[in-house]
């Protein structure tokens, strides 16, 4: 049908989950996208490709639902307005229920001004548009739609709409030598207190500060409204908790629940182990290069949390790994990675000292969520960088420390590491090999 409906067109919109009708691909492409990726589950009336069963109705239906539980996410957080009124915090939501759900322009049955927007951002971000190219692109498709259209008219307008939802991140200005993060007490200074160091950006040709520029900006993305909005799915909270039912019994590992370390945390811990609602977490740390190439000369590092409490083949799911820290180059942060890591910690933290108050959409009760740091997982030079210890050099190995056995070798002038065999099973056949060290 929709091959038939394309007509003369070589090209036509992908249903598949991952391009959810955004990107235009052939005819074939589309086909192969379906059978490799599968269909997106919340298109079910081909209305983008020629099917005309009543889309009017079913389209309001999905709309309506998906930016009442966007939005219901967002203004119904148990404590989030713990300072605001009830009448206050329920005029917010019905605004914003109301905004979000009015259709791009009168008459409009496919898309609401939610949608369009979320969609048009997505398609900037996936395609590397810079902000003035898509300033443009808003302007004159507000000028090509219907009059009244309630398309936004800038990115700052659009980022600003989606931080109502909770989806943006916090902007936290940083010395340019990594020495402080200007927050809290220092949120106001101008210069870093340690180096001396300016705020703002300082133009190497002219050695002035350049204003409005800053040095290095981190940003962070709040992970405990993200944990409540977890637990604000039905399915979503139930899943949190498939862990305390499905440990192994025949000894085999299958999931991090299975592990010696869960084990001993439920042994020194009971009280945390009780409610298996608590979320236990691992933490992963590497830089890239975000300009695609191999290039060495700006390095750019990710810090994510994955959560443990979900099945087996949900743990790794891009969808449930968090990003929660973007820290800029464009060098290495090094040792200086505590510095930038501070807004995290205290979060985590908070999370395992005192809790948050958290609602439980499948029990529809409100608990205590607490959460623990299980391990950390970064290749060796992260290991070193997160750890403090050190990972090159006479003590390179972090367990033994000054009892690596390391020998210098002053011609090739760098550190070779002896006695490997000393790790070997007594029969196995390497020892019988001098050749080897």
């Amino acid at each position: 049908m929709a091959e038939k409906n394309a007509g003369y067109e070589t090209k036509i919109l992908c249903p598949c989950k991952d391009c959810r009708n955004l990107t235009h691909h052939g005819i074939d492409i589309v086909y192969e996208h379906l059978i490799i990726r599968r269909k997106d589950p919340t298109y079910t009336i081909w209305f983008h490709h020629g099917e005309i069963e009543d889309i009017t109705e079913t389209v309001s239906q999905v709309n309506s639902s998906d930016a009442f539980n966007l939005i219901t996410s967002a203004y119904m957080g148990a404590n989030h307005y713990a300072s605001t009124s009830e009448e206050r915090r329920d005029n917010d939501f019905t605004q914003s229920l109301e905004d979000a759900e009015t259709p791009l322009y009168p008459g409009c049955a496919k898309y609401t001004k939610m949608f369009a927007i979320v969609a048009l951002y997505k398609h900037k971000v996936m395609n590397g548009w810079t902000d003035n190219s898509f300033d443009g692109l808003l302007e004159m498709l507000g000028d090509m739609l219907l009059e009244h259209n309630v398309i936004l008219k800038s990115v700052y307008s659009v980022r600003k709409f989606i931080k109502e939802f909770d989806l943006g991140y916090d902007k936290i200005h940083a010395c340019a030598n990594d020495c402080c993060l200007f927050r809290k007490e220092i949120k106001n200074l101008q210069c870093c207190p340690k180096c001396g160091s300016s705020r703002r950006k300082v133009d190497e040709r002219t050695k002035k500060i350049r204003k409005g520029v800053r040095a290095k900006v981190l940003r962070y993305f709040p992970i405990i409204p993200r944990f409540r909005r977890m637990f604000k799915s039905p399915k979503m909270a139930e899943e949190l908790q498939w862990h305390f039912k499905h440990k192994s019994e025949d000894g085999k590992m299958r999931h991090p629940v299975d592990s010696v370390t869960w084990d001993l945390i439920n042994y020194k811990w009971p009280g945390f182990a009780e409610d298996p609602r608590n979320l236990r977490l691992g933490l992963a740390a590497d830089g890239f290069n975000p300009f695609s190439n191999m290039s060495t000369t700006y390095s750019f590092w990710l810090v994510m949390l994955v959560t443990y409490n979900l099945l087996p083949w949900l743990c790794m799911k891009k969808e449930n790994i968090m990003l929660t820290l973007l820290i800029p180059g464009p060098k290495q942060p090094g040792k200086d990675i505590d510095v930038y890591l501070q807004p995290l910690i205290e979060d985590l933290r908070e999370l395992w000292n005192n809790g948050v108050n958290v609602y439980d959409s499948y029990t529809n009760s409100c608990f205590n969520l607490r959460a623990i740091l299980m391990w950390t997982i970064n290749d060796f030079p992260a290991y070193g960088n997160l750890s403090g210890c050190t990972t090159k050099g006479k003590v390179a190995c972090p367990l033994y420390g000054n009892k690596t056995n390391a020998h210098w070798l002053k011609f090739s002038r760098k550190f070779c590491y002896m006695g490997h065999k000393r790790f070997l099973s007594p029969t196995h056949p390497f020892r019988k090999k001098k050749g080897l060290v």
